[in-house]
């Protein structure tokens, strides 16, 4: 509740709050006087209700067609007490009686009309929507969502545009320390999780080539299936996929707890660009170890299909790796790589902002976590999907 509390010059009352009632001794007295009294505050708001609740009781014995509420012993008026006097006035209205205020100040005048008005406001009544149209509205807001998230994006990437560009022309700024520390997290400490899903999705993709492939005397080419899909598609999306999850959710989370804590308007204090500390370097960190993960994941996929290779098709691995060296082309490995900085600089750049949207509260940066690998996971698909169909049709 707003404290809006009015407090008139004290004359020696009690502070308690009181409400008494003085009412005519027969039918020739039109008039009932309330006189409250004390300090009418949110304090006092179970004793005054009490008195209330008793009042009405006696109104119901009594005589008149009119009600004074005198004011004139009143101490203290906040937000609370107004209410209860307005709430005694509507007790007067029930029954019968026409109410007033008398010996009031201007201050508590003013506080009681806008009670009053306030009291009488009708709220907005809920629009009923139908079906379609709120499935419109969800796919404005939605749509809407998408387009401010692209030009976020567009804006974040102009501006790490011209930070590297400044970079590039004072190489002192460089913070080669951080850029090495970001490729071991990135991508050193990635190398066993990326391996060991890579390895067992080339195993399955090998599995169930072999058993669908079989019904049609095709078993053979599972083999094929499994280097054109590991080094064009697979190793490439799997990893880009577990790195937004993995770094891009870290980014995220230090530089949105930086953010909380102030720390980087700490650094815009001390004249330093958080564009150049934290963002650079992350990014940067990204597109190099990005590459190197995929190209290990690809091998870890064609390694897994090996193992299946051995157990489903009966294939040693010189049979295997000699029919794999057909297969696995610089084309199709190129093919793959070319994705790769591409996605690094969007996990970064997601990453790295979603990070700075954060505000001051847990809440917000566990919502801007979610967000940044759900955006970065899905735009790195996106992405992938126009690539690969681009490349298709142009014959690479």
């Amino acid at each position: 509740m707003v404290d809006l509390s009015i407090t008139a010059p004290q004359t020696g009352e009690a502070s308690g709050a009181t409400l008494l009632i003085q009412q005519g001794q027969g039918p020739d007295d039109v008039l009932i006087r309330l006189i409250a009294a004390g300090q009418w505050t949110v304090h006092e708001v179970a004793n005054l209700a009490g008195q209330l609740n008793g009042l009405a009781a006696e109104m119901k014995c009594g005589y008149g067609r009119g009600a004074v509420i005198d004011l004139g012993h009143v101490q203290r008026l906040d937000t609370a007490g107004a209410w209860l006097l307005e709430q005694a006035a509507e007790l007067c209205k029930s029954n019968g009686l026409n109410p007033s205020y008398a010996g009031g100040r201007e201050e508590f005048m003013i506080l009681l009309s806008e009670i009053r008005a306030r009291s009488h406001e009708k709220m907005p009544e809920d629009k009923k929507i139908g079906a379609i149209a709120s499935l419109l509205a969800d796919i404005g807001r939605t749509t809407r969502g998408v387009i401010n998230d692209l030009a976020s994006i567009t804006g974040f990437l102009g501006a790490l545009t011209v930070t590297l560009g400044r970079m590039i022309a004072h190489p002192s700024r460089f913070r080669t320390t951080a850029f090495i520390h970001h490729i071991e997290h990135t991508g050193l400490r990635a190398v066993p999780i990326v391996s060991l899903i890579c390895l067992f999705i080339g195993a399955v993709i090998m599995q169930q080539g072999a058993i669908h492939l079989r019904a049609y005397g095709a078993s053979q080419f599972s083999v094929n299936l499994l280097g054109v899909l590991s080094l064009r598609e697979i190793g490439v999306l799997l990893t880009a996929i577990m790195v937004a999850g993995r770094s891009g959710s870290a980014f995220t989370a230090a530089i949105g707890s930086m953010k909380m804590r102030e720390e980087i308007d700490a650094m815009r204090t001390l004249g330093l660009d958080p564009m150049e500390v934290l963002v650079v370097p992350r990014v940067l960190a990204l597109v190099v170890a990005l590459p190197i993960l995929a190209f290990i994941g690809s091998i870890m996929c064609l390694v897994g299909g090996g193992l299946a290779a051995g157990v489903y098709l009966g294939l040693d691995w010189a049979t295997y790796w000699d029919r794999m060296q057909d297969i696995a082309t610089t084309r199709h490995f190129m093919a793959g790589m070319l994705k790769t900085p591409f996605a690094a600089i969007v996990i970064g750049i997601v990453g790295c902002m979603e990070g700075m949207k954060v505000g001051g509260s847990a809440e917000s940066l566990g919502t801007h976590v979610t967000s940044s690998v759900v955006k970065a996971i899905f735009i790195v698909i996106i992405l992938d999907a126009i690539f690969a169909m681009f490349l298709a049709e142009i014959g690479i």
